[in-house]
């Protein structure tokens, strides 16, 4: 489930991506869920954020 990005925040979690230089496409797109769920829940825990 992908959240709404500003593009402020899509140019944010773009660079974050690129940054990684994961080998893996799957981890790739894990980082990106990752990222919308803590984007889309600031100042909450992680588990809180991302639901587990």
């Amino acid at each position: 489930m992908r959240h709404k990005t500003s593009s402020s925040e899509a140019a944010w979690q773009e660079e974050e991506l690129s940054a990684a230089a994961l080998p893996d496409k799957r981890l790739a797109r894990r980082l990106q869920r990752l990222l919308d769920q803590m984007s889309a829940a600031p100042g909450k825990p992680i588990p809180a954020a991302c639901g587990d």
